[in-house]
This record gives structure tokens, sequence and C-alpha cells, in this order.
């Protein structure tokens, strides 16, 4: 498997591709029923008096802490200051009890071992919570990360590069909770480290050229916005039910040999893979996914380009008016095209990726 800095490089490079194709479909493996989709971008200027600055919402995929599961970490940046964060991790546990991601009583549940579920720690955060608490810990697993978020937010990247070189020089019978108070986590520097990598690293998506923050909010949430073989990621910057930055991926298992999975799929998480197969990130496999859709259901587009399509197409848009065009596109008769509504974009399933975002900002 790649190292994860080579794949951020790798997708910065897709983000510089324009939005002006026409695709066809995300191959999942009934993609003869599949196709992708897009967006356009909007935005208002600030009211006068108020002071408008230029904001990224910037996405990595880590491995904080161990060798069983990996990160999602999405930061907002103003500049070099982190102005919010949310993390979270997904690995594999038994069946007994748990939720698991999107789709894992669908065909995505047939990629892993039979008798473990991929989840979200934070959806099953009463659970692992208990399973820490075995572990002599007293501290909940949301707890512990919003400890670590809330302590970045506001610092600038070089700031929290000294905390964690201070956690790291810490001596045994020091307390974490000295340095990151509320945390106790033994991998606590991991998880900054994580919003460091991707404050510096991470891939973004276009967002609205000038954002007032004064009201702004992070979320996050799980989706199934195309088909029962993957989930998304969904991460939505927003004032209100105002859209001002989103980033969208999704998660499939697909083959070794041409895909690349994501961290420690070489490791303990990736043993509970069923045989043959890796969890991917399409964002970070775009040219191979691409070319499977180009393969199977003729798209002339790349995946990221119909993400990308999708997301201008929410930015600057409210709750409502992106509700407005999820009628439309289920509205469109055999010979109309999705991109007459949403410009760029040719999934066939545009509406939910709409929808995913949607009910992000709704989460």
């Amino acid at each position: 498997m790649k190292k994860a800095i080579l794949m951020m490089l790798l997708f910065t490079a897709f983000l510089f591709v324009g939005c002006n194709g026409t695709e066809d479909t995300p191959p999942e493996e009934d993609a003869a029923e599949q196709t992708p989709e897009e967006e356009e971008e909007t935005s208002e200027s600030p009211d006068e008096g108020e002071e408008a600055i230029d904001v990224t919402l910037k996405t990595m995929y880590n491995a904080p802490h161990g060798d069983k599961a990996f990160a999602s970490t999405f930061v907002v940046m103003d500049g070099d200051t982190i102005v919010d964060v949310i993390l979270d991790e997904y690995q594999f546990m038994d069946n007994a009890d748990v939720t698991g991601v999107p789709n894992s009583d669908a065909s995505f549940g047939e990629g892993s071992a039979e008798d473990v579920t991929l989840i979200s720690k934070l959806e099953n955060d009463e659970i692992y919570s208990e399973m820490m608490e075995g572990a002599g810990s007293t501290v909940s697993y949301s707890d512990n990360l919003t400890a670590i978020q809330d302590f970045a937010i506001g610092q600038t990247v070089a700031e929290v590069e000294a905390a964690i070189s201070e956690l790291d020089d810490l001596e045994e019978d020091d307390e974490i909770a000295d340095v990151v108070s509320g945390a106790t986590f033994v991998d606590t520097s991991g998880y900054l480290q994580a919003i460091v990598d991707t404050a510096n690293e991470g891939f973004e998506f276009s967002s609205a050229p000038e954002v007032n923050l004064e009201n702004a909010e992070l979320s996050y949430s799980l989706q199934a916005p195309h088909g029962d073989q993957s989930f998304a990621v969904t991460a939505v910057l927003h004032d209100g039910d105002t859209v001002l930055a989103a980033t969208i991926d999704e998660f499939q298992y697909l083959d070794p040999a041409d895909f690349d999975g994501v961290p420690n799929s070489d490791a303990g998480f990736g043993e509970n893979y069923n045989d043959d197969v890796v969890l991917a990130s399409k964002i970070l496999n775009d040219e191979s996914y691409s070319g499977m859709m180009t393969d199977i259901a003729d798209a002339t587009s790349t995946y990221v380009e119909n993400i990308q399509a999708i997301i201008d197409h929410a930015v600057g848009s409210t709750v409502e008016e992106i509700e407005a065009t999820i009628d439309d596109l289920n509205g469109l008769g055999e010979d109309e095209e999705i991109a007459d509504v949403v410009s760029g974009a040719t999934f066939v399933d545009t509406s939910g990726y709409l929808q995913a975002i949607v009910d992000t900002v709704n989460h």
C-alpha cells in the first residue's frame, strides 16, 4: 500500500482536472443500473461590516491509534489556523450489538470476514467506551476525541506540533491531560498528528470563495448515496442551512491488484477482509475507479470530476434549494440529461449524493 502522503499528492493532481466532462456510471457489480453525478457553485457576499475570509475544508485518512483501525479526519482551516475538526475511526468488531456502517447488511458487508462488522467508533460510542473501561479507561471515546478536537481548534499548525512534541516527551508519571485537558488516550499525540497531517496535506474540493465563520458549523455523517456495495463519509461546513463547503468520498471492497487500501490494510485491520479484496477510497483511487466506470458503463468523466460538480452545485445553496434540485432530478424524463440540472454531473445517482449533503447538514 502506498504511503498516505503519496496518495495525497496523487489526489492533488486530480483536483486540477476540469469538471466539464459527461459521464455515466460508477462501477459496482450491478454497474448497468448505475451512473455518476455533479453540481454547481453559488455564493453570497457577507453582510456589510462582517469580515470575509478564505476557508478550506480538508480531508485525510490516517492511522492515529494502532493497526486495527483507520480514521477519517476533517479539518477546517483559515490560513494556518485550525477552525474546526472532526475525527472518527472505523474498526471491525464482533457482530453482536454493534451498528455497522451503511450497507453492512447488504452487498458491502460481504467484503469482510463472516463474524465481524465494520463500524464507526463514534456511532458505537457506548459499546466501544465500555470496552475501553475494561482496559481501565475512565473517559469515553467520544469525550476523548472532543477534548483533542477542542484543544486543536483555534491553534495554528505549529502550535499543535509543539504540543505533540510535549506529549512525546512526557515521563512515565506525567499526565496526558496536563498537556491536552480532558484527554486520556495514550495515543493523543497520534490523533493530533492526524489533524496536523490533514491540515498540511489533506485533499479538498472547491468551497465558497468568501466565508464568514461566525455561525459556521462542521457536520459529519455516514451515508449510502449509491447502491449497496459501498458507503460514504460526508462532511459539510454550513451556516445554518446554507452549504459553505463539503467533501464526499466512498469506500468499497475492490481488487488489491488495482486499488490501494485504506491505512492499515496491510496490518491488523486488513486481516478482517474477505479473500482477495481491499477496502479502498474511491477518491484516492480515482484513476483506477474511473477506469472501471469507463470499461463497464462508458463513462466519460472521472469519479472525482463528478463529485466536484455535485459539491460545486451545493456550495452556496440552502438545504431547501438543494432539495428542489433533488426533486428536479427525480422528475427528469427518459430523454432529459442530469447535467441540465447539475452542470457537469452524469451520475445516475446524482440526487443521492445531494441528499447525502442535505442529510449531513440536518444530522
